[in-house]
């Protein structure tokens, strides 16, 4: 076999990685296959080619490739060199290929920061490959009798050549009910999504995968007293300060994310905290109603400070909306705003941006917070009988058009998930998906990737209260399928790399050992806004909830009516064999007539543009 089916992976995901790129050859001493490993490198710490992977290891004979940042590098450097090992570079690839030399699989309980690798151990003749705690780093993988790929992106295995493009069936089921595909499954068939803080071995054409790192099983017991309490928050403060303080540290220019909310805005305070001149980057939108700018401002001004702004309208979106779509990995309901706010970070030279993201899930700032546990108390007191009244009466005609069933889901247990909190983040309700299916695809499903999937969360959160339940069922689900997913991909396809200091697994261990309720109060996220020696402004701190969106509702009927009607008229060669696509025409006249969400149909055609360029 020749190389150029890895170098055609490495092109598709140069941007991933523009400065450097290189590939290997290893022979394996008990097989007569071989490994062909390459990288493509985004220099950010120590830019000479001391940085160069993949990465040898002479004493051993590894070879390291790796995606992501170790923010606690230099501390593990010390250590190292304490050790013996001696460095040619100064950055964390070889920090963590030597680490691996000393401490074997023991570095993954060591490494703050998010990653993604692999490490051909010669010794043992075995593939590793891991994937940082939380999942902000993907490591996608192809299992062949005759061959295992692996890549940080699912185009990059179809560009080899060697995976068939087709679709799965239990991904597309996924990715229509919650609008990403939820791991371990892929709109691919056969490809599938290491599991985020699981490893990989393969050895002899045998994979393993176990799970090394487990979110806390449940909180500390708490006494009650006010200086328990102010001595939790400190510790938080300390370890919130020292996660900023850590990725800080950059070869190359550094900016954040900033706004004007209050996740964004803590990062930007903890940061100029640090003594660092900082730069925030902000989209305004030329809609009122969701024009965040003034605020992003305010806060800019707090901190001092070098602030950017770009305004932005549906007509500055129509021209290089193509471009947006051609960067999703896999489709998705989100994104495209990431993709916006990445690509003016970068044009204004920034190669680092840090964001705000996972502080409304590890510090209670959704309305699920609220929302799911009088669900759950309500599963546990309503009777039968009282669920097939309510569904019965859920049917009659004066029901039969509300804007949103979610809630008759939830009375006739139809979700098939076995927890309320799923229901809220469904965008389509379990019986419309099957609708849309044509039958035999929808035979075709495997539920029970689901139900494996749900039943490990379920063990996972057994122990918890009501409100860290929550927090652990939003970490492992929206936040890593969707969020993280979406910021790794759409900041990724610029050049850029997006630290999220909110979720350091230091700080989420130490949040999801404190008691539910310091985390409500009648201010919103009261822990993290206690978490700032300096306070924010009044208003930025007492400011509702609300999530950084684009006027999609707006802009479809709008100048993106015509594009998205004349996408959604037909389903396209790829997916006409799977859907009944008369439901998508339906549900295009819902959402003209005010009766479904915007996601509900902007799904469809994110779903028909992805399909038409990856499957045909």
């Amino acid at each position: 076999m020749s190389a150029e089916p890895l170098l055609a992976m490495l092109r598709e995901m140069t941007p991933r990685g523009p400065d450097d790129a290189g590939h290997v050859e290893v022979l394996p001493r008990q097989s007569h296959g071989r490994w062909l490993l390459g990288a493509c490198r985004l220099a950010i710490l120590d830019l000479s080619m001391a940085g160069h992977q993949p990465m040898h290891d002479p004493q051993t004979g590894n070879w390291l490739v790796y995606n992501g940042e170790i923010f606690n590098f230099g501390d593990l450097r010390r250590e190292l060199e304490a050790a013996g090992c001696a460095f040619q570079s100064n950055c964390d690839t070889e920090v963590l290929l030597h680490g691996y030399r000393v401490w074997g699989e023991d570095v993954l309980q060591r490494a703050r920061g998010m990653f993604a690798f692999g490490i051909w151990d010669e010794a043992r003749q075995t593939l590793l490959l891991a994937r940082d705690r939380l999942g902000i780093k993907p490591v996608y993988y192809y299992q062949h009798p005759e061959r295992f790929l692996f890549a940080s992106e699912l185009r990059a295995l179809l560009e080899s050549g060697f995976v068939p493009r087709e679709l799965d069936p239990t991904g597309l089921d996924s990715f229509l009910k919650f609008g990403a595909v939820q791991e371990p499954a892929t709109l691919i068939r056969d490809i599938r999504l290491l599991p985020a803080g699981h490893l990989l071995r393969w050895r002899d054409g045998r994979i393993a995968i176990e799970r090394y790192w487990s979110l806390p099983a449940q909180a500390v017991a708490a006494n009650g007293s006010e200086a328990e309490r102010q001595r939790h928050i400190e510790e938080v403060r300390e370890s919130l300060a020292e996660s900023v303080r850590i990725r800080l540290v950059s070869d190359v220019p550094l900016g954040i994310f900033l706004s004007g909310g209050l996740d964004s805005s803590v990062v930007a305070a903890l940061a100029a905290q640090s003594g660092n001149h900082i730069q925030t980057f902000t989209i305004n939108f030329t809609e009122k109603r969701f024009a965040e700018g003034a605020k992003a401002r305010r806060v800019a001004e707090h901190l001092g400070s070098e602030h950017m702004e770009l305004l932005f309208s549906q007509r500055d979106l129509l021209p290089v909306l193509p471009e947006a779509l051609a960067a999703m990995d896999q489709p998705t309901v989100d994104g495209i705003n990431t993709y916006f706010v990445s690509r003016l970070t970068k044009q204004a030279g920034v190669t680092v941006a840090l964001s705000g993201l996972g502080g409304d899930e590890l510090f209670a700032g959704y309305r699920s917070f609220r929302m799911v546990p009088r669900m759950e108390q309500a599963d546990r007191w309503m009777p039968h009988w009282a669920r097939a009244l309510a569904g019965s009466l859920l049917d009659a005609r004066m029901f039969r058009f509300r804007r949103d069933r979610k809630f008759s889901v939830w009375v006739r247990r139809e979700d098939g998930f076995g927890h309320p909190f799923y229901l809220s983040r469904l965008v389509l309700t379990p019986a419309r998906v099957a609708r849309l299916f044509q039958p035999e695809w929808l035979l075709a499903i495997e539920f029970s990737v689901y139900e494996k999937e749900v039943q490990e969360v379920q063990r996972l959160i057994a122990g918890h209260d009501a409100v860290n339940r929550v927090s652990c069922l939003e970490l492992t689900s929206y936040l890593r399928n969707t969020l993280l997913r979406d910021t790794d991909c759409m900041s990724m396809a610029n050049s850029l790399e997006v630290r999220v200091p909110l979720i350091d697994h230091v700080v989420t261990e130490q949040m999801l050992r404190l008691p539910g309720a310091w985390k409500l109060g009648r201010q919103r996220k009261p822990l993290l806004v206690a978490a700032l020696e300096k306070p924010l402004p009044a208003d930025i701190l007492q400011q509702p909830k609300r999530g950084f969106e684009f006027p999609w509702d707006f802009w479809l009927r709008g100048e993106l009516r015509g594009e998205v009607e004349e996408t959604l008229a037909e389903p396209g060669p790829a997916l006409a064999p799977m859907l009944q696509w008369e439901g998508v025409r339906q549900l295009w006249s819902e959402f003209l007539d005010g009766r479904v969400h915007w996601s509900r149909v902007w799904l469809f055609y994110v779903l028909r543009k992805w399909t038409d360029r990856h499957i045909q």
